[in-house]
This record gives structure tokens, sequence and C-alpha cells, in this order.
């Protein structure tokens, strides 16, 4: 971003914590600093440490960078603020860091010639989502890499995927450990053992697959003894019994192997 005065800031709200505090911490030339009142955009500038607190948003006339972050409550009345003077906003790229805003928020600024890019904690250590296009989309990319982490850019139609991708990584998942670790202590274990057991367990298979993907999976060239199998799913508590099934079943059908063993799951009793 440079050590110049490159950029200007709108925001509300914890400022400071977010994307925008962080990318001002860099030292990389913010300016102008607006806020819903002189107040509020000289607490900003002055928890920041950096930039220049603006009486009217007509200060973000001259800078071709805007950076934009506020809670969902205060965003329409810095959009009322920026209705109140002329700024020329055709070439002007505005960056929106930390904030998922409506559509309306969007089109305000791109209906007025300016470009548009979304930067965003998405759950990925290291990385940050980015979605826009044109100047800005190439802005966004670069701050995200003067932030020290990597950009994913997520292609418009196909956000539902990538959201679907985090929740199945995330919240997901987490009960998933949480039943695999009470697993171990009904097996014996304390409960600082089964959560070390049970957290190395799961940090293994990620490993394993981040190393030789598919390729990893435990029944990737032999099928376990399908008696067996059965049994050990048979003599597991729901619900994560049934869960168990599914998503061996899910593993058999989605990597096209052993349809033997998946025909014997689909055939066990399910509970009423």
């Amino acid at each position: 971003m440079g050590s110049q005065l490159e950029y200007g800031l709108i925001g509300a709200g914890a400022v400071a914590a977010s994307l925008a505090g962080k990318l001002a911490a860099k030292g990389s030339g913010l300016g102008p600093v607006v806020g819903v009142s002189y107040r509020v955009a000289s607490r900003i500038a002055n928890t920041l440490r950096t930039g220049v607190a603006a009486r009217s948003c007509a200060a973000l006339d001259p800078v071709r960078l805007v950076m934009f972050h506020s809670p969902p409550d205060q965003m329409d009345s810095l959009i009322e603020a920026l209705e109140t003077v002329e700024i020329a906003w055709t070439g002007k790229s505005v960056l929106i860091l930390d904030c998922d805003p409506p559509e309306s928020v969007i089109a305000w600024f791109s209906g007025r010639g300016a470009s548009v890019a979304l930067v965003r904690n998405c759950g990925v250590p290291g990385r940050l989502r980015v979605d826009g296009s044109g100047a800005a989309l190439i802005v966004a990319q670069r701050v995200v890499r003067d932030l020290g982490m990597r950009p994913i850019e997520i292609p418009a139609g196909t956000e539902k995927y990538f959201e679907a991708a985090i929740l199945a990584g995330t919240a997901a998942l987490t009960p998933l450990i949480d039943q695999a670790v009470d697993l171990l202590r009904r097996s014996g274990m304390r409960d600082t053992e089964a959560v070390a057991v049970g957290t190395a367990l799961f940090e293994q298979t990620v490993r394993s697959f981040g190393y030789s993907g598919r390729q990893s999976w435990a029944w990737h060239n032999r099928a376990p003894d399908p008696e067996d199998l059965v049994a050990q799913i048979e003599g597991t508590p729901e619900p994560l019994r049934s869960t168990l099934r599914q998503l061996l079943l899910m593993g058999l059908e989605s990597l096209d192997r052993h349809p033997d063993l998946a025909a014997t799951l689909r055939q066990m009793k399910q509970p009423d």
C-alpha cells in the first residue's frame, strides 16, 4: 500500500478491531477518516493512531481508494452521511472490510461509478475471502497480501458451495469430534487424554488428506469386513450411530468404492 496518503476510511463501530484497523496498523497510508460525526471520526483516528479526522465526507473526494467498515445497524447512517456531499465516485475503488453489507449498500457505491470489493474473514486460517470485480478486486487482493494473508476469490454464483464447505469443516465437524471424544471417555480414558487422542485422530486424518487426497482414505483400496463394521456401528450409541452410517455411505458413494459394502450399510435396520 505504500507509506504516502493513499486511502480514506469511512467507518463506525469497532473499527480498530477490524481488518481496517489491522491495515492501518501496518502504517499503510491512511488519510481522511470519516464517521457519522466529527466526534466519531476523531475517536476512530485516535484509536487507530493514524489518519486525519474529517469534519465532512467531502474529505474522501480526493482519494482514489476508500475503505468502509460498519456494524449492520450503522450502515444506513454512513450512507446517509455520504449522500449529503458531492463526491466523484467514478474511478474510485471501495473496499468493504470485515462486514457483510446488504446488496443496497454495494449498489449505492457501484451505482455511482465506484468499483466495489468485499474482504472478510472466512474461517480459514491465514486466508481472507475476497469478492468483487474490476480495480477494487485487484486492490483487495493486494491489501490481503499486505496483511500477510492469502486471498480466496469466490466467483459470483458459487458462494453457496464455498459457504457449505466452511460449514462442513467447522460447525458440522465439531459435534463429530465431540462424539468421538465421548466414545474415548467411555472406553476408560480420562477426560484430558480422551481430548488429546481424539484431537490427534482428526489432525492425522486431515494431514493425510492434505498429503495424498482421496487416496488417504482408510478404505481406498481395501474394504473392511462387513460384519465387523456393522457390529461397530450397531454398538455405537445414538445419535452418532446413524451419523456414522450416513457418513460412511457418503464416502463409499462419493468415492465410488466397494458397492457391496455400501449395499450392506443401506440394508442396516434404522432406529424408529
